[in-house]
C-alpha cells in the first residue's frame, strides 16, 4: 500500500513519488508528453494541445491545497523531481462520486508509477474526504489502463456503443467502477501464498459458488466464464478423434473458493484454467498446474496437451515456464502446446 501522510494535503508523498498539483514549471513537459502520439493516442484531450491550454490548466490549480467537491483537479507525479505524468481527480458537486483519469510518459510506463499514484489518491479520495463511489471512462481499446484500475480494484461496469465524440467521431466507451466499501475489501484481500490448495469436485451444492468465480474483464479474451465452461462441459465435442470427456473442479484455497479448473483425460487436456480475480498473484495458479501435470504422469500418461489466446497479458509465460511447448498448430485462433511427462521431446 501506498504510504500517504495523514490527512494527505497536497503535495503528498508515497513511496516512491510526489503528488502535487499542476504549476508554472510543469507548462513545457505538459504541452509535449500531451502531444506525443505514444501519449495521446487513446486519451481524450483535442489535439494538436496548445501551450496556452496547459497554461490555463496551471492556472486554474494557483492556490489550491485539496481537492474538493465541484472541483476538476490535475495532480501532477512528481518522480526524482521531474513531472512523469498527471491524474485527473473530478469530485461531483454533492460530493461522494469522484471520477479518475491518468496519464504517463512513455519512459515511466511499465514501472508501477501509476499504480502507486493512483492508489494514493483513491486513499485519500475514501479515507479524508468521504468518497462513496469512484468511477472510471476509457476507450474499449485501451488495454494498459484497463488492466491498471482493474489492479487498482475497479470493476467493469458497461460498454456503451457510440457514446463518447471523440476527435470528430463516435466510439464507444468502456465504465469502471468501485464504491468505498469494494476498495476497503479490495485492499484487505488475501495477499500472500495460501497454505492449503485443493481440488474439489463440482456438484448441486457447489456449482453455482464457483460459477462465482471470475477473472477480470481484461482477461476475458483468454479464458472462457465458468458459466460458459459448463455448457461447454454438456456438449464437449472430441479431440483428436476422441471425445472429450470433462472433468471439472473447483480450486479450494484455505477453505475458499478461488478458482477452477476442467480438463479431459483422453490427452489429457488442460481445457480451462483460471483463477479468481481477488485471488491472483497468490501462486495459486502454478501450485494447481504443476499439481495436476504431477498427477496426469502419476497416471501413467506421457504428454498433456493446452492452448492459449496470445497477447498481452495472456497465460502464455505461466505454461512455458511449466514446460508446455507449442506444437505449431492453431485451433480456434488458440496456439496449441504439449508437455511430455517421460523423458524425450513432445510429439
Amino acid at each position: 500500500m501506498s504510504d500517504v501522510q495523514p490527512g494527505g494535503p497536497f503535495p503528498m508523498r508515497t513511496d516512491r513519488l510526489v503528488l502535487r498539483f499542476v504549476r508554472e514549471e510543469d507548462v513545457e513537459t505538459l504541452t509535449a508528453y500531451r502531444n506525443d502520439p505514444d501519449v495521446n493516442a487513446l486519451q481524450d484531450w483535442d489535439l494538436p494541445y496548445p501551450e496556452s491550454r496547459a497554461r490555463a490548466l496551471v492556472a486554474a490549480h494557483e492556490g489550491l491545497s485539496d481537492v474538493a467537491a465541484g472541483g476538476h483537479h490535475q495532480v501532477a507525479i512528481e518522480l526524482d523531481g521531474e513531472l512523469v505524468g498527471d491524474v485527473y481527480v473530478g469530485i461531483h458537486e454533492q460530493g461522494g462520486i469522484a471520477e479518475i483519469g491518468f496519464t504517463l510518459i512513455p519512459a515511466a510506463q511499465g514501472r508501477g508509477i501509476a499504480h502507486e499514484a493512483v492508489d494514493a489518491l483513491l486513499a485519500h479520495l475514501v479515507g479524508h474526504h468521504g468518497i462513496h463511489r469512484i468511477q472510471a471512462e476509457l476507450s474499449k481499446d485501451n488495454l494498459a489502463s484497463q488492466r491498471l484500475i482493474e489492479r487498482l480494484g475497479m470493476t467493469f461496469e458497461s460498454l456503451t456503443r457510440d457514446s463518447f465524440w471523440w476527435r470528430g467521431a463516435w466510439d464507444d466507451n468502456l465504465n469502471y467502477s468501485m464504491t468505498a466499501q469494494e476498495w476497503c475489501d479490495w485492499r484487505s484481500r488475501p495477499r500472500t501464498p495460501p497454505t492449503q490448495i485443493r481440488l474439489v469436485e463440482i456438484t448441486d451444492d457447489n456449482h453455482l459458488t464457483y460459477a462465482r468465480v471470475a477473472v477480470h474483464r481484461s482477461q476475458n479474451r483468454f479464458v472462457s466464464s465458468v458459466h460458459n465452461s459448463y455448457v461447454d462441459a454438456l456438449f464437449h465435442g472430441d479431440r483428436h478423434g476422441k471425445p472429450l470427456i470433462p472433468i471439472l473442479r473447483g480450486i479450494e484455497a484455505d477453505g475458499e473458493p478461488v478458482g477452477f479448473l476442467m480438463y479431459s483425460e483422453n490427452g489429457p487436456y488442460l481445457w480451462r484454467f483460471l483463477v479468481d480475480r481477488r485471488h491472483q498473484q497468490r501462486g495459486i495458479g502454478r501450485r494447481v498446474l504443476t499439481d495436476w501435470i504431477e498427477q496426469m504422469r502419476a497416471d501413467g500418461h506421457e504428454w498433456v496437451e493446452t492452448s492459449w489466446v496470445p497477447g498481452k497479458g495472456s497465460p502464455e509465460p505461466l505454461y512455458r515456464s511449466v514446460g508446455f511447448v507449442p506444437t505449431g498448430e492453431i485451433e480456434d485462433g488458440e496456439i496449441v502446446a504439449r508437455l511430455p511427462l517421460r523423458s524425450g521431446r513432445p510429439r
